[in-house]
């Protein structure tokens, strides 16, 4: 299994384990979730998932915060990386002139 597939399954047992802790039946998630469910008995059994399913599912689940976290984490990131100054690189040309 290749590592993206490994990310999927764990990522859908996450999901299975959340809606087994939150006392949720796989209709129950699937009625919040508004979606089928024979795409939440897929997720559960490792199958690939799509954004738009992912969401759906973390909103049943009132676990759509997880993913606003790890979005407001990348933006602080970015933002960082954005404030720093640039680094200004001198080509051997340059360096000579400069003497």
């Amino acid at each position: 299994m290749n590592e993206t597939a490994e990310m999927i399954a764990m990522l859908c047992r996450r999901i299975k384990i959340a809606r087994i802790e939150k006392n949720l039946s796989q209709q129950e998630l699937a009625d919040k979730s508004q979606i089928g469910i024979a795409t939440i008995k897929r997720i559960e059994q490792g199958e690939s998932i799509t954004l738009q399913t992912l969401i759906a599912v973390l909103r049943g689940l009132d676990e759509l915060d997880q993913l606003n976290n790890l979005l407001a984490y990348n933006e602080v990131i970015h933002k960082t990386s954005m404030e720093q100054p640039k680094r200004k690189y001198r080509t051997k040309k340059q360096y000579w002139l400069c003497l």
